[in-house]
């Protein structure tokens, strides 16, 4: 069982830890020794999709009907966080849309992480609370994928310019480095001077959300080193700012739950776990 939960972290960009290791160790949860959990509810909105090139996905969002969503949050165990800070400073186009009316097209940058955060769809929510907007999504995501994969080989020039996003959306638990973020910024305000981007720090993986030393420590935590750098990025480069790390962890362990209740593999949200990402971006905006 260690051998396939060492394969499954690495393939997220993670390493191998004690304390990580420590989160199975009171599991109520078996995951399978392959894959992940069956989902209790499959995505009832089918998307158009394709593969620009071998580990990338290009598909639309959002993936679920607002009354499966509504059904999920029914049953989901309870939990509560405080809200993250809105600072519509640097989102003054994409509030202007929301509040005043327009289309609006959101992309989902990043890893497998980045998909289960818009296949919450909490792009049909932010419909809902905003109804004279138009809004759509897009998801462009790979395996561990971060800014040092999308910075290279003209992947920006190709594969985003061309959708006109108005928001990029860029998080995940597998970004290596601020800088690889400075640079996807740049190349896409070089193309799409008015687009706005928000840099939200990482969820899930396999750090135990209950352990606030250990959280603060996890690469991609916006509670340790890694936020305070993607928070002075997006301060310097005028990009909006989520810490995601601290609503998440404060939500699980505010249901008293075991942190794998809302896990489909060691690694990733089910149904439950997503509806907690889709929260904390609908109190942000």
């Amino acid at each position: 069982m260690r051998t396939i939960i060492l394969i499954l972290f690495l393939s997220a960009g993670l390493m191998w830890t004690s304390v990580q290791a420590s989160m199975t160790n009171d599991s109520p949860v078996k995951f399978p020794e392959k894959g992940c959990l069956p989902a209790k509810y499959p995505p009832d909105v089918s998307t158009k999709g394709n593969t620009p090139e071998k580990d990338y996905f290009l598909f639309g969002t959002p993936q679920r009907s607002l009354e499966q969503v509504n059904k999920i949050l029914a049953e989901m165990p309870c939990g509560e966080f405080t809200p993250p800070k809105n600072d519509w400073t640097n989102l003054s186009k994409t509030k202007k849309i929301l509040t005043g009316g327009g289309d609006l097209h959101v992309l989902g940058l990043g890893d497998s992480i980045v998909n289960d955060t818009m296949r919450s769809a909490w792009l049909a929510k932010l419909q809902e609370a905003y109804p004279k907007a138009k809004i759509r999504g897009t998801v462009y995501v790979r395996g561990g994928g971060g800014c040092q994969h999308y910075r290279e080989e003209g992947r920006i020039d190709k594969n985003v310019v061309p959708l006109k996003p108005d928001l990029v959306f860029i998080g995940g638990i597998s970004q290596k480095d601020v800088e690889s973020i400075r640079e996807v910024i740049k190349q896409l305000r070089s193309a799409l001077p008015e687009v706005e981007i928000l840099l939200a720090s990482g969820t899930f993986g396999t750090t135990d959300p209950r352990d606030e030393v250990a959280l603060a420590k996890a690469p991609h935590s916006g509670t340790g080193e890694w936020g305070k750098k993607l928070q002075a990025l997006a301060l310097e480069e005028k990009c909006a700012y989520l810490d995601m790390t601290t609503s998440w962890a404060q939500y699980i362990r505010a249901s008293k739950k075991h942190p794998h209740i809302f896990y489909r593999d060691v690694v990733h949200a089910n149904e439950y776990g997503e509806q907690i990402l889709g929260r904390i971006l609908m109190s942000f905006f």
